[in-house]
Order: structure tokens, then sequence, then C-alpha cells
């Protein structure tokens, strides 16, 4: 897994970790997401650092504008930062078990949230579509 794949994901852990699930299945997300923060707490940790690293500010808000030589060098050191292989093992529980816990609540996970799970989890889900 990559540090990228962590870093883009937090919005959707956070959003499976905001609804009510069986017991089970909520401890072991739960466990999961512990591991998954601080990959991320990793990453944020990296990125701040080569913000103030191209740009000479060492305490405070830190912006690169976009356009200028130091934003090309600090967008293509960050994609090697977020290129890293970790490793974070994948989640002890398989998609569809999360898809079933979910199958009755509304609005919440988008399927470009699912998409951003999908590698975190043991088995890939199959969906079978009927015609309606």
């Amino acid at each position: 897994m990559l540090l990228g794949q962590v870093f883009q994901s937090i919005g959707a852990w956070g959003k499976l970790t905001s609804v009510n699930l069986k017991p089970k299945v909520a401890y072991k997300i739960l466990k999961y997401t512990k591991l998954v923060d601080a990959e991320y707490e990793i990453a944020e940790t990296q990125r701040v650092a080569l913000l103030r690293e191209i740009t000479g500010i060492k305490e405070g808000d830190v912006s690169i504008e976009q356009g200028t030589p130091e934003f090309l060098e600090y967008v293509t050191r960050l994609g090697e930062i977020m290129s890293q292989e970790i490793s974070l093992e994948e989640i002890d529980i398989d998609l569809d078990s999360v898809i079933d816990a979910l199958d009755n609540k509304d609005n919440v996970l988008s399927v470009s949230d699912l998409a951003i799970l999908e590698p975190f989890f043991s088995e890939v889900t199959t969906l079978e579509f009927k015609k309606v």
C-alpha cells in the first residue's frame, strides 16, 4: 500500500467511523482506523516539513503560490513521498461485510468513497446488478 492511498482515504474513513455498525464490525474498524491515522500523521508531518524546507518558513502558516518553481518542486517531491510503500496490512474484514452492515443506511458512502477504501480490505466486493 502507498502512503498516498492512506493520505487520500482519511475523509472516507471518517464517514465510515461515524456510522453505527454492529459491534464486531465497528470494533475491527476502530482498531484499524487507529493504524490508518498513525500512517496519516506520518504523511502530514512529512508534507508540512517539505513545505517548510522549500519556503524556509520555520513557524506559523506556510503556503506556496501555484505556478512558481517552488510549487513545482513541492508537487514533485510530495509525489515521491506519497509514492512510498508502507507496511500497513489490509483490515481483517472483507468489504462485503462492511457493505452489508451499511445496507440499511442512507447516503453513508459514495462510490468514490468505496473506491478509495477498497484497497484497505482483504477481499474485493463483486456486485451483481439487477434489471429494474
